[in-house]
């Protein structure tokens, strides 16, 4: 996990989620130990790049734009790279893509777990699973991504209905869904 990495993932983190990342999130989300996470706060601090208030949740902040944070360095770049140019349905994810779609399944994940916890009807949780989803495209991401988002939430919510009555089947949890959607949003949801 790179300084420059943990300094990306705050901006689109807090424009989602309206509050900068906890270091257990970003620990998760880069798949490494929370103590590898604070050290690289710590190094970010000492660069100048971000602020923080030592024992408040919550409280980094970036202290230069994100155009001017370091570039790559090491074994991933020797100089800046630019934005990754659009993709045909048939390439590989960006590393970056590749990064907001387990960002992505964090938060279905997160959510459906929630969910499991603090019971909705499904008329309530299925628009806010949409809403969520949604909010990646409105990011800028990719349509086969965003799709692959849209079924990873189907097969949460097709195992959560296994639980439930171990009897149905995938494709009737899909109506199930798509019943408690709008009309534009059933159209989003079709693949």
């Amino acid at each position: 996990m790179s300084t420059r990495s943990v300094s990306r993932l705050h901006p689109p983190y807090t424009t989602l989620h309206g509050r900068p990342p906890a270091e257990a999130e970003i620990a998760r989300f880069f798949q490494v130990t929370p103590p590898s996470v604070h050290s690289t706060i710590l190094t970010l601090e000492r660069r100048g790049l971000i602020t923080r208030a030592p024992g408040q949740a919550r409280s980094i902040a970036l202290r230069v734009p994100t155009q001017e944070l370091p570039p790559l360095c090491g074994g991933y770049a020797t100089t800046n790279i630019p934005p990754p140019a659009r993709r045909d349905e048939g390439q590989r994810p960006t590393d970056t893509e590749a990064a907001l779609l387990r960002l992505g399944k964090i938060q279905l994940e997160d959510l459906s777990a929630h969910n499991d916890r603090n019971p909705l009807d499904d008329s309530e949780f299925i628009p806010i699973l949409d809403m969520l989803i949604e909010s990646f495209a409105h990011a800028g991401v990719g349509a086969p991504l965003v799709q692959h988002l849209r079924r990873y939430a189907c097969e949460l919510y097709h195992q959560r209905c296994l639980e439930a009555a171990p009897e149905t089947t995938f494709e009737a949890n899909m109506q199930l869904i798509f019943s408690y959607l709008p009309a534009s949003g059933r159209k989003r949801w079709r693949p």
